[in-house]
C-alpha cells in the first residue's frame, strides 16, 4: 500500500502547474521534498507549494536552493552560481537580465538560490520581449546589424537617432505625463546592480525637468539622456569615443 507522503505528491505532481516555475521535474521537486520535509509537515508544505507564484518569500526554506543545485546550477558549499553553466544552458540573455541578482554576495545560500531562480523566471518572461522590441523597432528604422552591434557599448550619442524612444513607448517606460514607469524599465531590464532603497530613489534624478527636456531638442534626445543616467546608477559608463 502506498504511504500518505507518496499519495498526496502523486495528487500534487499531477494537478500542480507549478514545475514550470521550479524549472524542476517532478523527480527533482520529488527528491528536494523528501530531503527538506517530513512525512508529518508533507501535507502542509505542498500547501505552501501551490501558492509558489504569490510567494513573496521562501515558505519552503532552501527548497529553491535544492532545486539549483540539482540542477548543476548553483554551488552549495561555495554559495555561487555556476554563471557559466547557466549562461550555456539558458542562454547569455537570461544571464544578462540577472547579472547582478545572480552576482552578489551573501552568506545566505537558501536566500541567494531563492532570489537568483525568481529571477530567472522573470526573465524567461520579460528578456525575450525586451529582445523582440528592441529588433522590432531597428527594422521600423532600417537600422542595420552593424549598427545595432554599436549598443554593446555606451555612448553619449544614440548610434540609432530614435531607437531607444520607439522602445521605451513600446515598452511602457513613461506615463501620459512623461514619469516614469519604474516597474516597466526593471521589467525590461533586470533587477538594478544595487537594490537599496535610497539608490533606488536615486533614479527620480534621472527625469529631466520640462525646462531641460525642451533644451534637449527633441523627445528622442531627452529620453536617450534619462536611459543613459539608468545605466549610470547601474555601473554603466559611457565609452570614451576615439579621437
Amino acid at each position: 500500500m502506498s504511504s500518505p507522503w507518496t499519495i498526496l505528491l502523486g495528487l500534487f505532481l499531477i494537478s500542480s502547474q507549478v514545475l514550470a516555475d521550479l524549472y524542476g521535474d517532478a523527480q527533482t521537486l520529488e527528491k528536494c521534498l523528501r530531503e527538506l520535509s517530513s512525512p508529518e509537515n508533507i501535507a502542509g508544505d505542498l500547501q505552501k507549494l501551490e501558492r509558489y507564484a504569490s510567494w513573496t518569500h521562501e515558505e519552503l526554506p532552501c527548497l529553491l536552493r535544492c532545486l539549483a543545485r540539482e540542477k548543476g546550477w548553483f554551488d552549495p558549499e561555495a554559495n555561487k552560481w555556476r554563471l557559466q553553466r547557466l549562461t550555456d544552458e539558458l542562454g547569455a540573455d537570461m544571464y544578462n537580465y540577472c547579472r547582478f541578482e545572480l552576482r552578489r554576495t551573501t552568506t545566505d545560500g537558501c536566500s541567494f538560490a531563492y532570489r537568483g531562480l525568481r529571477c530567472l523566471k522573470q526573465a524567461e518572461m520579460y528578456a525575450g520581449t525586451t529582445l523582440s522590441t528592441l529588433l522590432q523597432c531597428s527594422r521600423q528604422m532600417n537600422a542595420t546589424n552593424v549598427q545595432l552591434m554599436q549598443y554593446s557599448r555606451l555612448m553619449a550619442k544614440e548610434h540609432i537617432p530614435c531607437l531607444f524612444q520607439c522602445f521605451a513607448d513600446a515598452m511602457g517606460f513613461y506615463d501620459s505625463a512623461g514619469n516614469w514607469r519604474l516597474v516597466n524599465w526593471q521589467q525590461a531590464f533586470g533587477p538594478a546592480e544595487n537594490e537599496e532603497p535610497s539608490v533606488a530613489a536615486n533614479y527620480s534624478s534621472c527625469r529631466l525637468s520640462e525646462k531641460e527636456r525642451q533644451e534637449a531638442g527633441n523627445k528622442c534626445s531627452w529620453m536617450y539622456q534619462e536611459y543613459l543616467c539608468w545605466e549610470r546608477i547601474n555601473g554603466n559608463y559611457l565609452t570614451k569615443e576615439k579621437s
